[in-house]
């Protein structure tokens, strides 16, 4: 930065140093005194007889014209020479009057020529200082190019980088004496960045790890408290307690389900939860929703015969979700209905709770999303986001439908085998 203020400086100093020395420069009339004194003595003594003065007076450079009392040219010694007085007043000319006895018989006008040579020197030095403020322009430009301009160009290129989420581009020291340090801090803040998201990474994966591994303990002691149940519902004499043994079974059902969905969130991404789709009767989906509904909500329905492609583990699963959320926000009657649509079977969950805003349905299956009229339940968000996925990964869709304060309605399409 220095060294470029010191040459735009230097070049306006030449510039005004020139400019000093073209109007400091004497532009006063050149014409010499004796030669004119001179012409004036010859041209008046030879009085009308103009061209033998003129003749007399070859030995001279100055140039001159010779006027009559009326103006007319009636002599003259130089070259295209003019008469007009805008000339005389421009150029610097000067004239004498010719007086014999008494009366002005004409005029002499001398021409000076100073100031077509100070006109030419204007001329060059214009041109120079163009040339030289041309040249100072060219340097800004490719000063602030290569020392502003590319330097933010970079920076602008790294932080839309870091802004998409890509570390791993380091940033080079920019040789400016403005960007330079500034680039090394943004290189040490990209370090900083990969050192912040690999420990939160890290943490991350302790806490699914230390969660997947609590809800995979809690699984046995369900498991054997669910077959004891099983056992005592078989054996038992009594209706009373087979009823009681049934409704441990369904509750440890539904905890089970819960545990499932729990270990489900804890995994780093659900690609890892496998699903493996076949050919399976559609009786099973029937299975599901039975099993899933201790409550008895669900009035009597019929699932249409045919072959889905299902995974029989996942589709409990999934109907656990969808059921356990009908009893936690409607706890209304539930109504089941099936049809096909192309190559799809599709089954219709619907309750006659509060529903949710019509703005919302777009998002119930979105990770951890909770409508409004959900906020005073219990819930992780969980059910309908894996539900959704797992639905998507047999090839099938599922969508959410309501009309806030009526009912709430899924449709899930499985695709039908071939």
């Amino acid at each position: 930065m220095k060294r470029f203020i010191i040459i735009t400086v230097s070049l306006y100093l030449i510039a005004c140093v020139s400019l000093i020395s073209i109007f400091s420069t004497d532009t006063s009339n050149k014409i010499k005194n004796t030669e004119a004194n001179d012409v004036i003595f010859t041209i008046k003594n030879y009085w009308p007889d103009i061209n033998n003065a003129i003749s007399n007076l070859q030995e001279y450079e100055i140039e001159y014209i010779v006027l009559d009392a009326e103006g007319k040219e009636i002599g003259a010694f130089g070259q295209n020479l003019k008469t007009d007085y805008t000339y005389n007043y421009i150029h610097k000319d000067y004239s004498v009057d010719i007086i014999k006895e008494g009366e002005i018989c004409g005029k002499i006008i001398f021409i000076n020529h100073e100031d077509n040579e100070l006109r030419n020197r204007i001329g060059v030095w214009a041109l120079l200082f163009l040339a030289i403020f041309l040249l100072k322009d060219l340097l800004v430009v490719f000063y602030l190019k290569k020392h502003v301009f590319l330097p933010v160009q970079k920076m602008n290129t790294f932080a839309q980088q870091i802004a998409n989420g890509n570390l791993d581009i380091p940033v080079n020291r920019i040789a400016s004496s403005y960007f330079g340090a500034f680039s090394e801090s943004f290189d040490i803040m990209r370090e900083e960045l990969i050192y912040a998201k690999k420990r939160e990474q890290e943490a991350d994966k302790l806490r699914r790890e230390m969660i997947a591994s609590i809800s995979h303990d809690i699984k046995n002691p369900v498991a054997s408290i669910q077959a004891v149940a099983e056992y005592q519902c078989l054996t038992t004499d009594s209706d009373e307690l087979r009823q009681e043994f049934q409704i441990i079974v369904e509750k440890t059902n539904q905890i089970s389900g819960m545990i499932a969905n729990l270990h489900t969130s804890m995994l780093n991404d659900l690609d890892r939860l496998e699903v493996n789709s076949v050919a399976t009767e559609s009786y099973v989906i029937e299975k599901a929703l039975h099993h899933a509904d201790f409550k008895r909500k669900i009035k009597d329905f019929t699932i249409l015969e045919c072959l889905v492609m299902i995974d029989k583990v996942r589709i409990h699963q999934i109907m656990d979700n969808i059921i356990s959320n009908s009893y936690k926000y409607a706890d209304t009657e539930i109504e089941v209905m099936s049809h096909f649509e192309g190559e799809y079977l599709c089954i219709s969950i619907k309750d006659f709770g509060s529903g949710v805003k019509k703005e919302e349905e777009v998002f119930l299956a979105q990770k951890y999303f909770r409508g409004q009229n959900a906020k005073e339940k219990e819930g992780s968000g969980l059910g309908i986001y894996i539900s959704e996925y797992l639905i998507k990964s047999m090839d099938g869709k599922l969508r959410c439908y309501s009309e806030e304060g009526k009912w709430f309605e899924i449709k899930l399409w499985l695709l039908l085998a071939s």
